[in-house]
């Protein structure tokens, strides 16, 4: 990545892998369903703000390589994709960004870390 509109469409796109992942999981853990609407919901605002910054459209991840086929798989998949957002992140961090962008990332990064915690509580259960 050498600018922030790199930045922007690949934590987009990993936000476009949440949403997806989140779509397709068809847990009954009520805790799972209740972050997974939540991820979906958040993802999609966050979209919109992040794709305003770009050109260019962000194409949606419509199909998965490996569907969430149960909780245990759906929490993996999302403990990954928040590694990946984390990593994202971090590696920005090292490119002039305007403020709302680096606001942006700031909050993007500290949520992620929550939901890392709730997510490593439901893989231990």
């Amino acid at each position: 990545m050498r600018a922030e509109a790199d930045l922007i469409k690949a934590v987009a796109l990993t936000l476009q892998h949440a949403i997806t992942t989140s779509e397709q999981f068809q847990g009954s853990n009520p805790a799972l369903r209740k972050f997974a609407d939540r991820e979906i919901k958040k993802n999609r605002s966050r979209l919109l703000k992040l794709g305003k910054r770009v050109p260019e459209n962000i194409p949606p991840v419509r199909q998965l390589a490996i569907a969430p086929d149960n909780e245990q798989s759906y929490v993996r998949a999302m403990l990954r994709n928040h590694a990946r957002l984390l990593e994202l992140i971090e590696h920005g961090s090292g490119l002039p960004l305007s403020a709302d962008i680096k606001r942006t990332m700031e909050a993007l990064s500290s949520n992620a870390n929550a939901e890392r915690t709730f997510l490593y509580t439901m893989e231990k259960s």
